[in-house]
């Protein structure tokens, strides 16, 4: 993603929207990850009695 956004960056110098969808990509990878994993600790979790 990182490759692909340099290349269009350097073809349109369109900096920020390039930037923008970088940030954009991560930020849902990131938050998608979370929530998963926040999701399967739950499930994992050790019961108190």
């Amino acid at each position: 993603m990182v490759s692909i956004a340099n290349t269009a960056l350097n073809q349109t110098g369109r900096a920020v929207e390039c930037i923008s969808l970088v940030m954009l990509v991560y930020l849902t990878t990131s938050l998608g990850t979370s929530l998963l994993m926040g999701w399967y600790n739950s499930r994992a979790a050790i019961k108190e009695r």
